[in-house]
């Protein structure tokens, strides 16, 4: 099993080394291509890349007028197109949170108020008690 993958990794350097020549051997004909190019051919070149280059910016344009979002665009440039939805979302999680804030506050108040003393089945004296709270632990 070791030798098969001493085997995999040998040939998949190798295998890159042959990529790498093979580039390298690439690059040196454009190279010497381009060394030797006539005006003609260059002009051409030119033209060519100039053509793609306003070809590609057209195809962007055609992007953005279709998605209704700019090529750079985040989160911020979406709220900024969906005002109204951000603003309901807005609202909405504020009012959610006031009132449950509230509900949590009114609880809280109510158990610690006399109405709830006067309101409950025992007598405010019971709460006085000493004993009282040594029967309600061990109950």
């Amino acid at each position: 099993m070791e030798d098969l993958k001493q085997f995999s990794m040998t040939d998949a350097a190798s295998g890159a080394a042959v990529e790498e020549q093979i580039a390298h051997n690439i690059i040196e004909l454009l190279d010497d291509r381009a060394q030797r190019l006539t005006s003609v051919e260059a002009q051409r070149l030119a033209t060519a890349r100039n053509m793609a280059v306003s070809h590609l910016a057209s195809l962007q344009a055609q992007a953005v007028t279709h998605s209704g979002v700019h090529q750079n665009g985040n989160v911020l440039q979406w709220f900024g197109h969906h005002r109204v939805t951000s603003a309901a979302i807005i609202i909405g999680a504020m009012l959610i949170a006031i009132f449950a804030v509230q509900q949590f506050g009114l609880n809280h108040n109510l158990e610690n108020s006399d109405a709830f003393l006067l309101a409950s089945d025992l007598p405010p004296e019971a709460y006085a008690d000493n004993g009282f709270n040594t029967w309600v632990d061990s109950n």
